[in-house]
């Protein structure tokens, strides 16, 4: 079942949200916003959704700019102290990342955290601390997912399911599917039954056989054992039974004395203890005497087999409470024991990451040096730059000449050897940037199209890249604003598209094809003849090897969920497979806001709608000057077939598209 963000959109009626629901988030924002996703889908939206996550104080403090770590533990007080503040710093701006993806949903959210030696100990404990009855958290990591998966492959996973408080409910999802629900339960107390027979103080003569037979069983109950009857009053219901086929009935005052002591013998605690305390010393019975004259011989051979019976029960309880105490001490031993092997077990897989961390970094660096050296793969049209020429450009980084800021970094405009650039400085927030930079770098400094920015140089520390200066902003800021979206004619809004065709065309026909996975309006610039430039490719993505003999050939990738909601393809965020048809869901966004000019969720239903009813022309952009109807119409079916939810089903860019944007601007001029 494919997601669908327009049952979230801002424009709908406010709803009648339902319990809150909690959601278990890691660092990586990616993979949480697929559990957000998942949740806002299954509840349609009436959701109040609770971000929680747990910290986990790292053991080792990474030496700035060297590449290696030390433990924590051998740090001074001061620096260990500014690391944890530092690590308490990303964990809020993580959670302010989940509470602003809620935002855009149209969902409301708050974030809680914890610290805790283990993450499934910090989730166990935030379900005891905040009384949390509803949690969505991953049932294995999305790298080990398969289609077949029916149970949770977590030891984390597991340990919350076994561990958590039984009110809660957890449902364990994982790549989009739901692997496991834990339901909640309720606790019951197990009490003893207690004998409720009342003592009947004036019977009359003829009621003494009924008194007696609203004597009750008592069971002594406790789970996991035997349970037995009360041996007095099996007696008595034998007794009775035996006395009515009697003919000859003894006088009513003995009927009534014999039920009377009978009855407080079997109902009265203090009696039947009395009477187990002589069982268990002597092994006979010390029934009144007057009770046992009075009683024929084979009563009381009676109520010696019920004693004996008594006594037997009582052996075997005590022998299988004795039994289950022992079984519980191997229990408790063995808990202990997994739980050593389980640390030991994480602190190895710990150490392994660092030392493929230290790895990596060493092979990053002998992979600069060599790039410095000349030892490239192909041509690239780019300068390095210092960080002294850079700052000379940007005037010292003067906030006058900033011209764009966001999540990412900044970007300034300046003045580099003769020429107007501008200049992007990216934030680091983990190694992820650092990841970005290279690839933006690899792709822009191979790739040349007149509808793509030129990236002029870069300078590697810190992660800076110089492109060409753009002076007309991005094609967002000309939607937006009413006075510059009049400027824009329909004329001019065709020629964008067909050119945001052509450069995406070309980069899926590279080898191997390279898919942009951001496109929208913010990154889609305007020079001084309003020509477009496809720009920031940041999150974009070359398909394997395998792919280079087709450009529909897919890859995954488990675990990297990035892009703007609105123009994410929402086949990908169920299957994260990775297509060319990725970025053809994002152009008919686009197609679509050139002609209406409305946010992107939400848009694909209501221009459908329109084109149901035939009232296209009531939602086309009146700022955009009189549309033609017959061509807006062939365009708004162009962009529907583009915005499919299924990938299969899209048009290709390079052979339908581009086809029929070619013939509607040569028949608009």
């Amino acid at each position: 079942m494919m997601p669908s963000f327009q049952r979230v959109a801002p424009e709908l009626a406010t709803p009648v949200f339902e319990d809150m629901i909690y959601v278990a988030a890691g660092k990586d924002v990616e993979e949480g916003k697929a559990k957000l996703a998942w949740t806002v889908h299954q509840t349609r939206g009436n959701v109040k959704i609770c971000i929680i996550h747990v910290l986990v104080p790292s053991k080792t403090i990474p030496m700035g700019g060297l590449g290696v770590e030390f433990r924590a533990n051998s740090a001074n007080e001061i620096m260990l102290r500014e690391h944890r503040e530092n690590e308490r710093a990303n964990i809020h701006e993580i959670l302010d990342n989940y509470l602003q993806v809620c935002t855009e949903m149209g969902i409301p959210a708050e974030k809680k955290y914890i610290e805790s030696d283990s993450i499934q100990k910090g989730i166990v404990e935030l379900i005891r601390l905040h009384g949390i009855k509803k949690l969505i958290m991953g049932a294995a990591a999305d790298k080990h997912y398969f289609k077949k998966m029916t149970e949770i492959n977590s030891r984390k996973a597991i340990f919350v399911r076994d561990k958590a408080h039984v009110s809660c409910q957890i449902r364990f999802i994982c790549n989009g599917h739901l692997v496991h629900t834990r339901e909640a339960q309720t606790v019951d107390a197990i009490v003893e039954v207690p004998t409720d027979a009342p003592s009947p103080t004036t019977p009359a003569p003829e009621a003494g056989t009924s008194a007696l037979l609203k004597l009750r069983s008592a069971t002594l109950q406790r789970s996991g054992t035997v349970k037995l009857s009360n041996p007095f009053q099996d007696f008595m219901r034998r007794e009775l039974s035996l006395n009515a086929d009697r003919p000859c009935q003894p006088n009513a005052a003995s009927i009534v004395g014999r039920q009377d002591s009978l009855q407080e013998l079997a109902t009265s605690p203090s009696h039947r203890l009395q009477l187990i305390q002589s069982v268990n010393h002597t092994g006979h019975s010390s029934l009144p005497n007057t009770l046992l004259k009075e009683e024929p011989e084979e009563v009381q051979d009676q109520l010696n087999k019920a004693m004996e019976e008594l006594r037997t029960a009582l052996e075997q309880k005590l022998q299988l409470e004795s039994q289950f105490a022992e079984i519980d001490e191997k229990r408790k031993v063995l808990e202990l024991k997994i739980i050593e092997a389980n640390e030991m077990l994480r602190s190895n897989r710990q150490e392994r990451e660092l030392l493929q961390i230290e790895r990596d970094n060493a092979l990053q660096k002998k992979k600069e040096v060599g790039r410095r050296k000349g030892d490239s793969s192909g041509t690239k049209y780019f300068s390095e730059f210092s960080m002294t020429e850079i700052k000379e450009a940007a005037q010292n980084f003067d906030p006058a000449l900033m011209i764009g800021e966001g999540c990412c970094g900044s970007v300034y405009r300046g003045f580099l050897r003769h020429t107007p650039v501008a200049i992007k400085i990216i934030k680091f927030h983990s190694m992820h940037s650092s990841q970005e930079f290279q690839q933006e770098v690899d792709v822009l400094s191979k790739v040349r199209h007149p509808n793509l920015i030129t990236l002029i140089g870069a300078c590697p520390e810190p992660c800076t890249l110089v492109y060409e200066y753009i002076p007309n902003g991005s094609l967002e800021d000309w939607l937006c604003r009413s006075n510059r979206a009049q400027q824009l004619l329909w004329q001019d809004r065709i020629r964008i598209a067909t050119e945001l065709c052509s450069v995406l065309a070309f980069l899926h026909s590279w080898k191997p094809s390279i898919v942009h996975r951001d496109v929208k309006p913010g990154n889609i610039l305007l020079d001084e003849h309003l020509v477009s430039k496809l720009s920031d490719f940041g999150f974009c993505r070359r398909l394997s090897s395998s792919a280079q003999s087709s450009n529909t050939t897919t890859v995954m990738y488990p675990t990297d969920l990035k892009g703007t909601f609105g123009y994410m393809d929402p086949e990908f965020l169920v299957t994260r497979e990775l297509t060319t048809k990725f970025d053809v869901y994002s152009f008919g966004i686009i197609l679509l806001q050139l002609l209406t000019r409305r946010p992107a969720l939400g848009i694909v239903n209501g221009v459908r709608r329109a084109l149901s009813a035939g009232t296209l022309e009531a939602i086309l952009d009146p700022m955009a000057g009189e549309w033609p109807y017959m061509l807006a119409k062939e365009l708004a079916d162009l962009a529907l077939r583009c915005c499919e939810m299924s990938g299969r089903n899209r048009p290709d860019l390079q052979s339908d598209v581009w086809k029929v944007l070619q013939s509607i601007g040569a028949s608009s001029r």
